[in-house]
């Protein structure tokens, strides 16, 4: 049974989320002690949100992402931003390391008529992310895999908490994660070969790390011009003058060589950014 105290899908916030977020955002003190009050354990913990765009989530107070999209209204909005010139009716939009559908379900609302396949591993995270499907009445796909340039299964490092979204493919040295398990590997290309998923018109990566593998995966795909617009994250100086990093050779030869960093609408600093790269 539903917790009375919890609005159903396509309802708005509670008061006790309202309050909560807006400590949160205010760095009011007393956050903790509210929190602990308002959101006792045995209960419902996360803090339902509305984010500038319309979406909702149950997000972590604590969690980096959750805590900045609670802060900042949304967290890398500069993502939607990109590929909504594609969020047409009957679009594909895939989302690799779609983490908890901050940016898919979002995207989904925006464009109920596009079509939003997601893929991830991480079943903490593919639960989080059919959940808040479900708290926004729309639907999306899970493909509860990781990407890569072979078939198989890998070793995967998660993060239950803090940052779950840093969980990869490749731990950074001297990380702490939470947790290490096996996940299955597939290639976008066999995928799309054998009409597994559909042929995607923009595609948004952040696979903290292994973003060169899904795109050695894609093969023939990555230069199909059906696919248009493709966001990805990597280093900051990426495109700095003389930098010749295979990821930007790979994606010149299938000629998306308009390559652009996009410029962060939020207030945040990170060693990474977002980038654009379009035929």
């Amino acid at each position: 049974m539903r917790d009375a105290l919890i609005p159903g899908p396509g309802q708005p916030p509670g008061w006790r989320d309202h309050l909560l977020a807006l400590f949160r955002r205010k760095n009011w003190r007393g956050f903790t002690r509210l929190y602990d009050l308002l959101k006792p354990p045995g209960g419902r913990r996360e803090i339902r949100f509305v984010t500038r765009y319309g979406s909702q989530f149950f997000l972590v107070p604590w969690d980096v992402v959750d805590v900045y999209t609670i802060v900042e209204g949304f967290y890398e909005s500069e993502v939607i931003e990109a590929i909504r010139p594609e969020l047409e009716p009957g679009s594909v939009v895939w989302f690799v390391g779609a983490n908890f559908g901050l940016h898919a379900i979002t995207v989904k609302l925006i464009q109920p008529a596009a079509r939003v396949v997601c893929f991830e591993p991480n079943p903490r995270m593919g639960a989080r992310l059919l959940e808040n499907a479900d708290l926004n009445a729309v639907q999306v796909e899970l493909f509860a895999l990781a990407l890569a340039d072979r078939t198989g299964c890998a070793m995967f490092f998660a993060n239950a908490s803090g940052n779950p979204g840093m969980s990869t493919l490749h731990p950074v040295s001297g990380a702490c994660y939470d947790d290490r398990f096996n996940v299955a590997l597939d290639t976008a290309e066999r995928l799309l070969a054998e009409n597994i998923a559909p042929f995607p018109r923009a595609m948004v990566i952040d696979v903290e790390g292994a973003e060169l593998e899904v795109l050695r995966g894609l093969g023939r795909a990555l230069a199909d011009p059906r696919l248009e617009r493709l966001v990805f994250e990597a280093d900051n100086e990426l495109l700095s003058a003389g930098n010749e990093h295979s990821l930007l050779s790979l994606l010149r030869d299938a000629d998306l060589t308009k390559i652009e960093c996009l410029n962060r609408n939020e207030h945040m600093v990170h060693a990474l950014s977002n980038y654009l790269a379009r035929r």
